[in-house]
């Protein structure tokens, strides 16, 4: 038997010389190789979708998604006279500067609606934050932990009466502490500046400032709210919802008589009109015309600062045949601003020598000076003045968009290929409307929006809103994003290639060392892969340069089976949750 053992040995010392051997005269010659199909070994639950971590002791499903709907979580605000008719009643407090009704630190409005007021809920930002605590606490809490367990091992959420940190009945007592350390419950709203001054001092005395910190940053990008997801932070969003107000045409200044008419000229100040407006703004002129012969033609309106002045703002449009007198329209974008008081004038005149028009006026004076009247200016050959039929207006309210409300979400996912956003809204439950009982972290509605970067409107200052979220309003954008979550890492993952070492593998077992690798066969290639700050997010492995396998989960390792013959360079980057990554590479010798 030991003769056969030695036998085995000697052979195998053999095969290897001659492998050697054949190494060192070969090793000028490229790498042959198939192409590698790409692996992945844990795939993201939706194609495109990133969401945030699923926790299987307290936060079963991902983000949670409280409900602000419950108990009287309310405030009272007035109805369309503008005035609170309501009495205001218990520990509630009456908000000047929101003319509101808050529910007091009691956080339950005993007030009662009264005349044309209104109740709303006002506990949006509380929830949100709270959707985030509960999902970092359980990030860093005993994994095989249970709702009602007893078991408290991160200080972020604690027993507020419920009998346990996690149970479903103390999701009411930590939303209502968060209402009353955000001045909700005096206010009757909550400002950014009031949560993340909260938020610190709940870290702070949770003993958690050295591993979480929160920072609000105005207008944020979609791709920065991306990435801010995917690197394990929490994302409370405010959105602005905002209304297009037209507002209403209004005439200030106008000769509406017209019972005269005399041909337009095809130059400038020859026939003009002075008027002083009351409004600050002008935003269209009228004028009253009717066609005279010929084919129809541009009619240019200019306005002028002074007499002969410089031009503020001109308007082209073609009228078309005018039958009888027609008042003309003719709209000033952007609006030309003025000082009430001043006096300005407008000339009109046609484009080209069809004489197609006549504009219609009066003659002695027929409205107070002030009113709009020619300011001596020339006369006609009958020593007539004339004085223009036209109507100056200006919108009031100007158009513009206004905000009409203010509300608090959590980001659950995100979806940059597809351009959507996932979140737990407070109050909507859109993708699952059946659950009832939100305060279990179990029954999530994570509603999925459209998002379209830029804003709706010029005036609106906003890098991307939501264009199908439900609102009684236009649009809704996003206006600040709070992020809670680990202080960011800057140390990248610590990474090793633990197989193949030096030494010589067949069929994917260590016969015995050498100086470098060998394999003949399939090899599977293990790495030990940790980050002690973020945590890992991935391992990458390369064949000279060609990326084999995406591995999403501990224990890293790669089967590489594909045929293969001569050397190769094996490359792993790790990657941590903050997207800092580091590499590990070995040279291998390999056949079939």
């Amino acid at each position: 038997m030991e003769e056969i053992k030695m036998t085995k040995r000697k052979y195998l010392k053999a095969v290897l010389s001659i492998v050697l051997l054949f190494v060192l005269l070969t090793s000028s010659v490229q790498a042959l190789m198939l192409p590698m199909a790409v692996h992945t070994k844990k795939l993201a639950s939706t194609a495109g979708w990133y969401w945030t971590p699923s926790y299987p002791n307290y936060a079963p499903s991902g983000m949670p998604d409280f409900d602000q709907q419950q108990d009287r979580w309310k405030k009272i605000s007035p109805g369309p006279n503008g005035v609170i008719d309501s009495t205001v009643a218990g520990d509630d407090v009456y908000n000047t500067a929101e003319n509101c009704i808050a529910p007091g630190p009691d956080c339950y409005l005993t007030s009662v609606a009264a005349g044309d007021d209104v109740e709303e809920w006002v506990f949006c930002g509380p929830v949100a934050v709270a959707n985030s605590l509960w999902w970092l606490d359980s990030k860093y809490a005993d994994p095989s932990g249970t709702p009602g367990d007893g078991k408290d091992q991160f200080a972020l959420v604690q027993d507020y009466g419920a009998g346990d940190d996690h149970a479903t009945g103390n999701v009411p007592p930590l939303i209502q502490k968060l209402a009353v350390a955000m001045n909700t419950t005096n206010k009757g709203t909550t400002y950014v500046n009031d949560m993340e001054d909260a938020i610190i001092t709940w870290i702070s005395t949770a003993g958690l400032s050295d591993k979480l910190v929160t920072q609000t940053y105005d207008r944020p990008t979609y791709s920065f709210v991306e990435n801010q997801i995917q690197q394990g932070q929490n994302i409370v969003l405010l959105l602005g919802t905002y209304e297009y107000i037209t507002g209403t045409l209004l005439v200030d200044q106008a000769q509406p008589s017209g019972p005269h008419n005399d041909l337009l000229q095809t130059t400038a100040w020859n026939d003009f009109q002075s008027f002083i407006p009351v409004a600050s703004r002008l935003d269209d002129i009228e004028v009253l015309l009717v066609s005279n012969s010929g084919t129809p033609c541009n009619v240019i309106v200019d306005v002028y600062d002074t007499l002969y002045g410089n031009a503020l703002g001109q308007v082209t449009v073609n009228p078309g045949i005018l039958g009888s007198p027609t008042w003309i329209r003719l709209n000033f974008t952007p609006y030309i601003p003025l000082v009430p008081g001043s006096q300005y004038y407008f000339d009109v005149r046609q484009q080209d020598n069809n004489y197609h028009y006549e504009w219609l006026y009066d003659i002695p004076n027929p409205y107070p000076p002030g009113q709009g009247w020619m300011n001596n200016v020339p006369v006609d050959p009958y020593g007539n003045t004339f004085d223009w039929a036209f109507k100056t207006l200006y919108f009031n309210p100007p158009p513009g968009s206004v905000r009409r409300e203010g509300h608090f979400v959590t980001c659950a996912g995100v979806n940059a290929a597809s351009s959507l956003i996932g979140i737990s809204d407070p109050t909507l439950d859109t993708a699952n409307a059946t659950q009832s009982d939100h305060n279990d972290a179990r029954n999530v509605s994570h509603d999925i929006y459209s998002v379209s970067v830029g804003a709706p409107k010029p005036d609106i200052n906003c890098e991307w809103w939501l264009t199908d979220y439900p609102s009684a309003y236009n649009y809704t954008v996003v206006e600040k994003a709070v992020v809670i979550g680990p202080i960011p890492d800057t140390t990248p993952p610590s990474v090793t290639i633990t197989k193949p070492i030096n030494g010589l593998y067949i069929q994917d077992q260590f016969v015995f060392p050498l100086f470098l690798p060998i394999i003949f066969g399939r090899i599977t290639i293990n790495v030990d892969a940790a980050d002690n700050d973020s945590g890992m997010n991935r391992v990458l492995f390369y064949i000279d340069g060609q990326l084999g396998f995406n591995d999403t989960a501990a224990p890293y390792s790669y089967t590489w089976s594909e045929l293969a013959f001569f050397r190769y360079t094996i490359k792993v980057v790790a990657y941590d949750n903050a997207g800092k990554n580091k590499e590990a590479s070995i040279n291998v010798w390999r056949f079939f």
